[in-house]
């Protein structure tokens, strides 16, 4: 798995490519997302659009980052997410509920700006 982090405008979008697999690359996810945070970055987007795979550890994970994100005033939300990603964040109920999901980076990074911008 490989991780980029790039600032736009209205977030902060971390990109997960390849496998996310939680209990070999949950350090270095929990680490990035403590040091987004503690550089004041709390409105996150995860770009999926290379995300091939992702295990119950890693969603445990996601979960985990929302809620710390939440405390301080911030939010995770998910862009580009394949047709399996997808369907494993649905089959979970996570989508909608706790997640909201974007087609595109720009709606996602946009919706933190205005709230009428719809998943």
């Amino acid at each position: 798995m490989s991780l980029y982090v790039k600032d736009t405008y209205h977030a902060t979008v971390i990109g997960i490519s390849g496998k996310f697999l939680g209990s070999l690359e949950g350090d270095r996810f929990r680490s990035m997302l403590d040091d987004c945070k503690s550089q004041g970055k709390t409105r996150l987007v995860l770009d999926l659009a290379e995300t091939d795979l992702m295990d119950s550890t890693a969603i445990g994970l996601l979960i985990a980052g929302l809620t710390s994100m939440r405390r301080v005033g911030g939010d995770i939300r998910l862009a580009n997410m394949k047709k399996r990603i997808r369907n494993l964040f649905l089959m979970t109920r996570l989508l909608g509920p706790v997640f909201a999901s974007y087609d595109s980076l720009e709606l996602a990074a946009a919706s933190y700006q205005s709230p009428s911008v719809e998943a």
